[in-house]
């Protein structure tokens, strides 16, 4: 490693260790970004520090970053709060309409997924992708027409936000839904296709593989698709723990198992 490559990782070192150890008290105005590089993202906020930078609408990158970490909270669960992420939905900062659809994915109510259904058509990509990813988490047949509209490729071009709402819609036994996502299997993106292919042995208990005449064929001879449905959870990202991940940034380990959506029986 080259001498300057060393005088620079040491300088980063420092300041890190000088954020962990000395007398910061404004966490939002003093990291930025050196702490990430080096230990991972920092220990989280007070709850009364997320929430006084979620409300700063003069400051949309502090807003986006206070109403995330309110998303990643237990306390982000209060009412109170989830009347802030509904106001702020109509933010015109598309990074703060991402945080709030996060935010309500992970502490929304039901008729909650009707707000994500109208981010689900936003302008913009990020807000489109978390409003799909929540609409996992809520259930309530009203959006079912939108994901299924959604689903397809002329109308959504991010294959990501499509993988989403198809892994959203293996919550709701509709044969429009069935048909819809036996369609999604001649996408071409390999994760929208595994979506697909994973919501319809989630509804059905049956596994034709990935052969969308084979579905169709199958789904012809039975009159009642769903007989056999299994429970749905979504899944939460769960990569392999390091040694880094358990024992130097501990403060980001979660709770990764399957949970059940809002509303569903």
């Amino acid at each position: 490693m080259s001498g300057l490559l060393i005088n620079r990782f040491t300088a980063s070192l420092v300041a890190a260790l000088a954020l962990m150890l000395g007398g910061c008290t404004d966490m939002d105005l003093q990291y930025d970004g050196v702490y990430e590089g080096v230990f991972g993202e920092p220990p989280e906020p007070s709850e009364a520090k997320a929430v006084e930078m979620a409300f700063d609408r003069e400051n949309p990158d502090r807003q986006r970053m206070g109403l995330s970490w309110m998303a990643a909270s237990d306390y982000g669960d209060a009412d109170e709060y989830r009347a802030a992420y509904r106001l702020f939905a109509i933010s015109p900062d598309p990074g703060v309409r991402a945080a709030v659809a996060k935010a309500l994915g992970n502490h929304g109510e039901v008729k909650d997924a009707l707000l994500l259904a109208t981010l689900l058509i936003d302008t913009d990509g990020l807000v489109r992708w978390q409003a799909a990813d929540a609409l996992r988490k809520i259930h309530n047949p009203a959006v079912v027409s939108v994901l299924v509209d959604r689903l397809d490729i002329d109308i959504e071009e991010d294959a990501d936000t499509r993988a989403a709402i198809a892994m959203a819609l293996g919550q709701y036994p509709d044969r429009v839904v069935f048909s819809r996502l036996v369609t999604a299997l001649n996408q071409t993106e390999y994760q929208v296709v595994k979506a697909a292919h994973q919501s319809l042995v989630l509804l059905t208990g049956h596994d034709a593989g990935l052969d969308p005449r084979a579905w169709a064929a199958w789904g012809d001879t039975k009159p009642d698709l769903f007989a056999k449905r299994k429970p749905y959870a979504y899944d939460v990202y769960d990569p392999t723990p390091t040694y880094w991940d358990k024992y130097v940034t501990f403060w980001n380990n979660q709770d990764t198992s399957d949970r059940k959506p809002v509303g569903i029986e």
